[in-house]
């Protein structure tokens, strides 16, 4: 007759539990990272037309271009984008395809920066900007849609729900997955257990075993979790190299040792809870 380890069960079906739960996480985690990123990559890059005077020389249009990126708002790593009236006409036309120029007999557009300003979608912040850039000599206009930007409002919320919605979903049910694994598992061990206590071992020696193992299945488990989306992740970016906006090495990093503790966490304290369940059990409720 084989004789049972203290603190052994069964490792494989155990181990795979674990490891299917955790890349299960670890994934969706990613995922939320790249959507949270996507968010804000939206919501900081409000453009803004900053329409200006008649007959400015190129100096004065110059100068202007100049105080516009002093602005702390506005975003360094795009600069203000000069649009003379020849190309915003240009483009109107195309769009619409109707050439208002000749049906006027000039062109009524006038010469525009579009300026990308890094300040969010709230409103009041905005209005604060279009008024500082509406203070600069040689500014007639300043307009910003703002149609969109309640889109993007609406879009912003709609996603931060259906995120922590999913994360709740995602974690609630990789815990119980994990959980109820341990359960059966240790339930091979139950008499082991109550043997252990009627020769008089404590809870904690009798927990300790159990307790190590667990930590190491966790752990192994958030390993093999964190292998797997590593190659789903780099996969990812080698054939979308677009993704690099969204998700970074340190990314994937972080959400690899996460899972390595998370599992080592949720494994540890499945074996705590089930084993006290097991010692404050009945003899004849073990069978």
């Amino acid at each position: 007759m084989k004789k049972k380890i203290v603190g052994s069960y069964p490792y494989t079906n155990v181990l795979f539990s674990i490891s299917a739960a955790l890349f299960m996480i670890a994934l969706f985690g990613l995922f939320a990272i790249a959507t949270k990123r996507l968010a804000n990559k939206l919501s900081s890059g409000i453009e803004m037309q900053v329409i200006l005077e008649k007959d400015l020389s190129e100096s004065d249009k110059e100068s202007l271009s100049a105080a516009i990126q002093n602005f702390s708002f506005v975003s360094k790593e795009e600069p203000p984008q000069f649009i003379s009236k020849e190309s915003a006409a240009e483009i109107m036309i195309e769009s619409t395809g109707e050439d208002f120029v000749r049906f006027l007999g000039e062109n009524p557009l006038r010469d525009a920066f579009a300026v990308r300003v890094d300040v969010g979608v709230e409103s009041s912040a905005l209005e604060n900007v279009k008024h500082e850039l509406s203070t600069l000599s040689g500014v007639y206009e300043v307009v910003y849609t703002k149609s969109m930007l309640q889109n993007i409002r609406g879009n912003m919320r709609t996603i931060g729900i259906v995120v922590v919605v999913l994360s709740l979903i995602f974690f609630s049910t990789a815990v119980i997955l994990i959980n109820n694994s341990i359960r059966l598992a240790l339930y091979s061990q139950r008499f082991l257990i109550r043997s252990m206590q009627l020769v008089g071992a404590t809870q904690m020696f009798i927990k300790q075993p159990f307790l190590m193992r667990g930590a190491i299945q966790g752990a192994i488990g958030g390993g093999i979790a964190s292998v797997f989306v590593a190659l789903v992740a780099i996969s990812a970016l080698s054939s979308m190299p677009e993704l690099v906006y969204l998700i970074s090495t340190k990314d994937i990093g972080f959400i690899c040792i996460l899972a390595v503790l998370l599992g080592t966490l949720v494994v540890v304290s499945s074996v705590y809870f089930a084993i006290s369940k097991y010692l404050k059990l009945k003899l004849d409720d073990l069978y």
